[in-house]
């Protein structure tokens, strides 16, 4: 009988070793979900108070009393709205003249042959509408300005 134990005994001790062995199938690492976070962890910025603009009020224009523009070179006076715009545009015009002749740029020259046209028409148109008083302080005008520009084309 010791036999037949000790002989059983060896035959259930390597059983019991090989059994011990972890399970192939349970080697596998059990997956674990781990929860991230979606939302982006964002540093608080402290903020500057934004400056209030103040509302301007809106400004009335003011009226003027005398609406006479006195014609450069001559001394005569204008209220003529359409003679007041051309004194304009034609001495922006010889103001640009000036600096073209002093940069002696002829792109320059060439942006001023479309302006002259320009106000060519613009004499053309206001001369049908003038009256005779008008005319005449303008022709008077002109004639002080080509002087000028004659002048400014013999520098060249």
């Amino acid at each position: 009988m010791k036999n037949s134990i000790l002989i059983s005994i060896l035959l259930v001790l390597p059983v019991l070793l090989l059994s011990c062995k972890k399970d192939p199938k349970t080697d596998r690492l059990d997956v674990v979900e781990v929860v991230k976070d979606s939302v982006e962890v964002v540093e608080k910025v402290e903020e500057k108070p934004v400056a209030k603009k103040k509302k301007k009020k809106p400004r009335k224009k003011a009226v003027k009393k005398n609406t006479t523009m006195k014609i450069p070179g001559t001394s005569w006076y204008t209220d003529n709205a359409d003679s007041k715009k051309y004194i304009r545009n034609y001495e922006r015009y010889v103001a640009n003249y000036r600096k073209a002749v002093a940069s002696q740029d002829t792109e320059a020259f060439f942006k001023l042959s479309d302006e002259s046209n320009a106000l060519t028409k613009q004499y053309n148109q206001m001369m049908s509408k003038l009256p005779g008083e008008e005319i005449e302080k303008l022709s008077n005008y002109m004639q002080v300005k080509s002087k000028q520009l004659n002048e400014l084309s013999s520098k060249m």
